[in-house]
């Protein structure tokens, strides 16, 4: 059963090449006006592009681990994701070597010491992730190559090697890119709040990558049950844990209420940011929750597509609050490079991702 192909997706590829080439040219020539807070800016745009990549790649590890119906109608948009991981990352690494003009007092992202946070430490670790992501990419698509449209292939070891390097790897990238934000601050679980949101928004993308493409969740699997049930209880799922464990790790710095702890919260609630937690509450917790309750909307590809928004949309707005405040206000100039810089990188990555699921989900010759 191919449902990737259903739907010619070459018409979407040029226009979103286009726009990501016409409002890339306008996010540049806004440099003029205000350029400390393009590495900032550049960084977030970065970490919105790779979130739903390592979703992907965590759900097609999990996949090779445990099986299911599930992938079926997905399989394309997954490895597509994990096929362009290593490429967003490499994106990153620029940032390394910024000059001063263009980020914030403060922002860096490496100490000037010789220690751990030193920058050719980090230079070399990233060198690391890149390494291990080009490794786990060619590993998962050389192993859905031998199990052909369907099944697992023959390295089993696959998924809970995988599994496991991954883990380990986004836990120090995290530390080193996201959390390494606030000096000074650490979380134990921030990281797995972190590794669970991306999760998210890889599955999102994918379903509605498969939906635009053509699948229709009320299809009946090998398993027995429509493909949409499976599809939302999965999002279902996906989403109570990173609700859980963001909840959990605000609980307890909350009841420990210390100084070097709240300090990353205090942070984030400054301004409009203070309103985040409640819009992602509502439109990212509360409303996809009780959506995906329903039997009818997981059946229906308009209702199932409408939580993926939500979902993946949500993800981008928490992934901005744990980067942009940090920069204390922003311009309006520099609002407006976030934005176009965003615009025209989703627009670039929705680009490359869906070319790629194309070519991936064509049948073999």
């Amino acid at each position: 059963m191919n449902m990737a192909n259903k739907t010619d997706s070459r018409r979407f590829e040029r226009v979103a090449g286009v726009t990501a080439v016409v409002v890339g040219v306008v996010s540049l020539a806004l440099l003029w006006l205000d350029p400390r807070d393009f590495s900032l800016a550049y960084r977030f745009v970065v970490f919105v592009c790779l979130a739903p990549a390592v979703g992907c790649l965590i759900f097609t590890l999990i996949y090779r681990l445990t099986g299911g119906q599930w992938t079926s109608g997905l399989q394309p948009f997954l490895l597509a994701g994990v096929s362009l991981l290593p490429w967003i990352w490499l994106f990153a690494l620029p940032i390394l070597f910024f000059p001063a003009a263009l980020s914030r007092p403060g922002t860096a992202i490496a100490s000037t010491g010789s220690g751990y946070e030193s920058l050719p430490m980090l230079v070399g670790r990233s060198l690391v992730y890149a390494a291990i992501f080009f490794g786990l990419s060619r590993a998962v698509l050389q192993d859905a190559r031998a199990a052909g449209a369907h099944g697992r292939g023959p390295r089993s070891w696959v998924g809970p090697v995988g599994l496991l390097v991954l883990v380990f790897t986004l836990t120090f990238l995290g530390d080193d890119w996201m959390a390494s934000l606030d000096p000074g601050w650490h979380s134990t679980g921030f990281t797995l709040v972190w590794i669970t949101g991306q999760a998210v928004a890889g599955l999102s993308l994918a379903v509605l990558g498969a939906l635009a493409g053509g699948a229709r969740p009320a299809a009946i699997g090998t398993a027995g049950r429509p493909f949409g049930i499976e599809w939302g209880n999965l999002l279902m799922a996906t989403l109570l844990l990173w609700c859980y464990v963001a909840f959990v790790q605000f609980l307890i710095i909350w009841a420990g209420n210390l100084p070097a702890e709240i300090s990353w919260y205090q942070h984030r609630a400054d301004g409009l940011w203070q309103w985040v937690p409640s819009v992602l509450a509502i439109f990212s917790f509360a409303l996809p929750f009780l959506l995906l309750l329903s039997r009818s909307c997981k059946v229906k590809a308009g209702g199932l597509a409408a939580v993926a928004v939500m979902l993946l949309l949500g993800q981008g707005l928490y992934t901005a609050w744990l980067i942009l405040p940090v920069a204390g206000r922003f311009s309006p100039a520099g609002w407006t490079l976030v934005l176009t810089l965003l615009v025209a990188g989703a627009a670039a990555g929705l680009n490359r991702f869906a070319a790629t699921a194309r070519k991936l989900g064509r049948p073999a010759q």
